[in-house]
């Protein structure tokens, strides 16, 4: 199935059982994260978040095809994680990363070599940026994989699977 059609299935579930609808990324966000410069004044941490989240987005279209139709989504227990919109209304990728990847308690390796854009109550959702991979790891140990998806629109079909 195409992603616009997957997409298109997921709102209209949404809005059958009243689940908010995120609006879709804003062009002069998802602009300014393609056409970035690096700026001094941002710390390592967001760099690196802003630099594998541009090869996502080259690597995956899809990806960006889902940001345009919604930023993010919370449905049924399943969170992709919102680019643009600020915590708490949805879980935002910059601010569940920069905890993955620097908190005071543990710094888990798996998760802090890769982008992690999504969850559910037993799995995280993760891109990793040198293997163009989507991945659905276990919550509690993460060096478990359950599946590895090598584009957005498979990946989101599996994840979807689970909340019919």
């Amino acid at each position: 199935m195409k992603i616009e059609n997957i997409l298109a299935e997921l709102k209209s579930e949404m809005i059958k059982w009243e689940y908010p609808v995120q609006d879709p990324i804003g062009k002069s966000f998802l602009n300014s994260i393609l056409n970035r410069k690096p700026d001094s004044s941002t710390t390592p941490m967001l760099e690196n978040l802003a630099d594998e989240l541009c090869v996502l987005f080259s690597n995956q279209p899809d990806y960006i095809t889902f940001l345009e139709y919604m930023d993010g989504f919370e449905y049924d227990g399943l969170t992709l994680f919102s680019l643009s919109i600020p915590e708490p209304l949805v879980k935002n990728l910059f601010v569940m990363n920069d905890f993955y990847r620097d908190n005071d308690d543990f710094i888990d390796p798996d998760l802090a070599e890769r982008l992690v854009i999504g969850e559910n109550s037993i799995s995280l959702f993760t891109y990793d940026t040198k293997s163009n991979l989507f991945e659905i790891r276990d919550n509690a140990s993460t060096e478990s994989i359950y599946g590895s998806f090598e584009n957005f629109n498979d990946f989101l079909s599996e994840i979807l699977e689970t909340v019919k």
